[in-house]
């Protein structure tokens, strides 16, 4: 096993590929702007179902609503709707992707993707634009602050990269959001189902159009409930970036089984696939055959396999987020069950993520260290992960600069490794 510690984690560079701007804005932050706001914690949390604070300090927060555990994955999304409260202006918005860009560097973080849906944050006089310039202000001021410092420049470290990824829902509810309250009483007579794909396809457009006007936007996601709601039924919002040149990821495989995966990467165009840890879990398997009887065990298990084998063959990265799996799914509480071994054992591309910092109480550094020490991971399977997240990277620019900026992360990745290094840190091996 790999000795190395924290420390010497932080210095090799790594890569935040799926993180969500509203999970991981911290407690202390959360209760400033509200107080700046005038918005009272408590009644806001009522409204959401939260109950029991009394106070809003930044310790009640820790306590009830960034839990230090949570019973599955719908409680774990209970607090994105209280943090929203305070993101709704293009200052507060602006600070709080300045200062997650700021915490992602500060811990050996060289490229990550700032994802977030748009329609959460909308307002009668907050409107997309404002919305995406907001969020691409704080992300370019933190890459500008950065890559300024004399230390990047005399060492020609590599440089500090962000791009954003925009989120559609399978699913909405009117009474969460401005925006969803306004589609409903616009398209009355729709069923939400049509709604929510409307919505969705509105999102595709404002990533298409958010590109090509300059800001920072890399990649379309779609989030969400996946019972009852298959990525499938979006297929227009992913073509429309498909043909625009907007890449795609999706979240499939947390709640729902392998097929919720295949959907994806079938009908939807993914290069990558949001946590997938439903891959190996072919029991669950719920698609039938064409005559409408079972699979057996023996093609369930096939099933399974048929999907990893494809995307280890078409590179589709995989972005793993162990705490926070962890917290939503009560099969993981042990994280040593997690099947990221079985991810590595296919060649699946593997990208170690957040997800949210905040309410997982996680950090990239803290992914990683769990990673080796959970794992059993050698030198070689670290140095291939951490490179992994810059090779699958929703890049803001060519193909070419893409090639050249990972040729760097792995040139940078070396230097640093090697007893040698600029940082004199050697990594001892047991």
């Amino acid at each position: 096993m790999l000795n190395i510690t924290r420390e010497q984690m932080i210095k090799l560079p790594k890569t935040d590929l799926h993180m969500h701007l509203d999970g991981s804005i911290d407690a202390k932050l959360f209760v400033e702007l509200a107080k700046h706001l005038k918005i009272d914690i408590v009644g806001e949390a009522a409204k959401h179902g939260i109950n029991g604070l009394t106070s809003g300090s930044v310790e009640e927060i820790n306590e009830k609503v960034f839990k230090k555990e949570y019973n599955n994955l719908m409680e774990y999304l209970v607090p994105f709707e209280l943090v929203n409260c305070v993101l709704r202006t293009p200052e507060t918005l602006e600070e709080v992707a300045y200062k997650i860009a700021c915490d992602e560097f500060a811990e050996g973080v060289r490229y990550f993707e700032m994802r977030f849906a748009p329609q959460k944050h909308w307002k009668p006089d907050f409107e997309w634009e404002k919305i995406i310039k907001s969020v691409d202000s704080g992300l370019k001021k933190a890459m500008n602050e950065f890559n300024s410092k004399d230390g990047v420049k005399a060492r020609n470290e590599l440089p500090y990269r962000c791009g954003m990824v925009l989120c559609a829902m399978r699913m909405i509810n009117p009474s969460v959001a401005d925006y969803y309250g306004m589609l409903h009483n616009l398209q009355t007579g729709k069923d939400l189902q049509s709604l929510a794909q409307m919505a969705a396809m509105e999102i595709a457009q404002l990533a298409v159009d958010s590109k090509n006007n300059g800001f920072l936007v890399v990649g379309f996601d779609l989030a969400g409930r996946e019972d009852g709601y298959p990525s499938g039924e979006h297929k227009q919002a992913f073509e429309y970036c498909y043909n625009n040149g907007v890449q795609t990821t999706c979240h499939a495989g947390e709640a729902y089984g392998p097929e919720s995966i295949m959907d994806a990467i079938k009908y939807c165009h993914v290069r990558r696939i949001g946590h997938g840890t439903q891959l190996f879990r072919w029991k669950n398997i719920q698609f039938k055959n064409s005559d409408g009887t079972e699979l057996s065990d023996e093609q369930k298990q096939e099933y399974a396999r048929t999907i990893a084998e494809r995307m280890a063959r078409e590179r589709t990265t995989m972005e793993v987020c162990l705490k926070s799996n962890a917290d939503t799914i009560p099969a993981l509480r042990d994280l040593k069950k997690h099947p990221v071994k079985d991810f590595l054992k296919y060649n699946l591309r593997v990208a170690l993520s957040t997800d949210n910092r905040a309410i997982s109480r996680t950090t990239v550094t803290d992914e990683y260290m769990n990673f080796v020490k959970l794992y059993d991971i050698d030198e070689n399977t670290l140095r291939q992960v951490c490179i992994a997240g810059f090779k699958g990277a929703f890049f803001p620019g060519t193909y070419a600069e893409h090639r050249r900026y990972m040729s760097r992360a792995i040139d940078f990745y070396d230097e640093i490794f090697g007893s040698r290094g600029p940082f004199d840190l050697p990594i001892e091996k047991t």
